[in-house]
């Protein structure tokens, strides 16, 4: 099922119609999903990507120009969306790789490590997406304060400030979990 997304939908989107809005639903699920398993390979990710795409959509709702063309704009953004995604599962790998590497100079199984990990990744996680990616950026891919404000459109200090309350989080969170894991 395919819909002319014209002016006068666009608009009751924007409005706020429900109804418009699950006709849009009904009409792009099904390419928007065989789109995200053809770039991803995981039904899981797929299916979390489009829903996570029409909230955004829904969101975002009132900044939609309803003269542009809403097909290409709905699938530019799931195709970034995906390779945010796709960039943030490296970030995870390079991360676990400079970690497993740092943690072999110790004495630790890896089990041992790959619970550690685990932990970590579940920490960062309940991390804002701003504040994860601000320190995947950081720590990561080593951007400079700078960069980083630039790229969110922040400044250099908010991206300190958002530096300083995620170690502050992680610290504490981390120390906590790491302390019942070893027990």
């Amino acid at each position: 099922m395919s819909i002319d997304l014209n002016e006068p939908l666009v608009r009751q989107i924007a409005e706020g119609d429900h109804n418009a809005f699950r006709n849009l639903y009904k009409a792009y699920k099904s390419h928007t999903f065989k789109f995200a398993m053809h770039m991803l390979h995981d039904v899981e990710e797929a299916e979390n990507i489009v829903h996570d795409l029409f909230a955004k959509i829904w969101d975002n709702r009132k900044k939609i120009r309803p003269d542009q063309n809403f097909k290409s704009f709905l699938f530019t953004c799931l195709r970034n969306m995906i390779l945010d995604h796709l960039k943030r599962e490296q970030r995870n790998q390079s991360a676990f790789k400079y970690y497993l590497l740092e943690t072999n100079k110790k004495e630790e199984s890896i089990a041992q490590k790959e619970e550690k990990y685990k932990l970590i990744q579940l920490a960062l996680n309940k991390l804002s997406d701003k504040r994860r990616d601000i320190i995947y950026m950081c720590f990561v891919d080593g951007k400079s304060y700078q960069e980083i404000a630039d790229i969110h459109a922040i400044s250099k200090n908010t991206v300190k400030n958002q530096l300083v309350k995620a170690k502050q989080f992680l610290r504490s969170h981390l120390a906590s979990q790491l302390r019942l894991s070893q027990n």
